[in-house]
C-alpha cells in the first residue's frame, strides 16, 4: 500500500466536505440576511443565524483535523525521502545504505565464489582426466594381447599410463584441499553475511516502525473520538443560544415597535418571569461549557451586536415607512 497517496487521499476528500460545508453555510447566512426584516428578526433571526453557521464551525474543526493530517503526512514525505532518495539521473527510489549493504555481501561471498568456481573448474578437468586414463588403460590392455607388440611400445604405454593415472590424483588430491578451504570459508562466509543481515534486520525494522507509527498518529487523528468531543461542545453550545438567548416575546415586541403599535398591551413584564423559567432550566447545561466554548461564543455575541445594528437600522426604516402610510 502505497501510504502516502492513501492519507493524501482522506485528507483531499476531508478538504472537499470542509468546502462543501462552507459553502452551504455561506449561502444560508447569505439567503437569511436578505430575508425581510418583518419575516425574520430579532432574537429569532438571531437564532436562525447561529443555526446555518454551526457547519462553518464545524468546518474550522475539520479544517484542524485536515491540518494535522496535513502535517502527519509531510513529516511521513520528508522521512522516506531521507531513507529512500531519488537515485542519480533516475526517478526510482531505493534505500540509502543499499550499496553499502550490498557491497559488503559481495566482498563477504567473492572468496567463496572463487573457490567455488575453482571446484567446478577441478571436476571438469577429473572428468577430462579420467576420459584420458581410460583411454590409456585400453590401449595398453590392447598391446598387452598382442604377441608381437615391441618392448618399446609397451613401455611407452605404460608411462603414459602411470602419467594421466598420477595427473588424477594430483587433481583429486587437489579437490579435497579446496573443498576443505571451501567449507571454512564457508563458515567464514556465514557469520560474516549473519553480521550483514543484523544491520539490514535494523534498518528493515526502521521502515517498518516508521510505518506503524504514522498509522497510528494518522488514525489518532482521522478516526478517533476526539474531534467528536469537541463537536458536542459545537452542539451544546448551540442549544445553549437556541434555548436562552432566542425569545419569542421580545420578537413580539420588536415587531410591535416595527409597526408603531408598541404599548402596555406588549409589556415586557411576561418576558422576563419567561426568561427566569428559561434560565434556570439551562443553569446545569452553561456550567459545563469549556473556555473554548466561551471564546466561542464572545465572537459569535460580537457579531449578533453588529447584525443587530444592521437589523435595527432596517426596523427603523421600515417604521417611518409605516407611519408614512398611516399618515397617508
Amino acid at each position: 500500500m502505497d501510504l502516502i497517496e492513501y492519507m493524501q487521499d482522506y485528507s483531499n476528500l476531508l478538504q472537499e466536505h470542509i468546502n462543501r460545508l462552507n459553502s452551504y453555510s455561506n449561502k444560508w447566512k447569505s439567503k437569511i440576511k436578505q430575508q425581510s426584516v418583518l419575516s425574520s428578526y430579532n432574537t429569532t433571526k438571531r437564532a436562525q443565524l447561529e443555526t446555518v453557521r454551526t457547519p462553518n464551525r464545524h468546518a474550522e474543526l475539520l479544517q484542524n483535523q485536515h491540518d494535522v493530517i496535513q502535517n502527519i503526512i509531510v513529516t511521513y514525505r520528508t522521512q522516506v525521502e531521507q531513507m529512500y532518495p531519488n537515485e542519480r539521473f533516475s526517478t526510482s527510489h531505493k534505500h540509502y545504505r543499499t550499496d553499502t549493504k550490498k557491497n559488503l555481501f559481495k566482498a563477504a561471498y567473492s572468496s567463496l565464489s572463487e573457490l567455488s568456481n575453482k571446484l567446478e573448474q577441478l571436476r571438469e578437468q577429473q572428468e577430462i582426466a579420467q576420459n584420458a586414463l581410460d583411454d590409456a588403460n585400453a590401449q595398453y590392455e590392447n598391446l598387452c594381447s598382442d604377441e608381437i607388440i615391441s618392448k618399446n611400445k609397451m613401455t611407452n604405454a605404460k608411462e603414459k599410463q602411470k602419467k594421466r593415472k598420477d595427473k588424477l590424483g594430483e587433481i583429486k588430491r587437489e579437490i579435497v584441499r579446496t573443498e576443505e578451504e571451501y567449507n571454512q570459508e564457508q563458515e567464514i562466509y556465514r557469520v560474516r553475511a549473519t553480521k550483514i543481515y543484523e544491520e539490514c534486520r535494523i534498518l528493515e525494522q526502521e521502515r517498518l516502525d516508521l510505518i506503524g507509527e504514522t498509522l497510528i498518529k494518522f488514525s489518532e487523528i482521522a478516526f478517533s473520538s476526539e474531534y467528536l468531543t469537541e463537536q458536542d461542545e459545537i452542539y451544546e453550545d448551540l442549544m445553549s443560544k437556541l434555548q436562552t438567548q432566542r425569545n419569542s416575546l421580545k420578537d413580539l415586541n420588536f415587531w410591535a415597535q416595527t409597526y408603531g403599535v408598541y404599548g402596555s398591551t406588549t409589556s415586557l413584564s411576561s418576558q422576563i418571569s419567561h426568561n427566569g423559567s428559561i434560565s434556570s432550566e439551562t443553569t446545569t447545561r452553561k456550567a459545563k461549557k469549556s473556555h473554548k466554548s466561551e471564546m466561542t461564543n464572545t465572537t459569535t455575541i460580537e457579531g449578533s451586536v453588529i447584525e443587530d445594528e444592521e437589523e435595527q437600522s432596517q426596523a427603523h426604516s421600515t417604521t417611518t415607512n409605516a407611519m408614512a402610510l398611516n399618515q397617508v
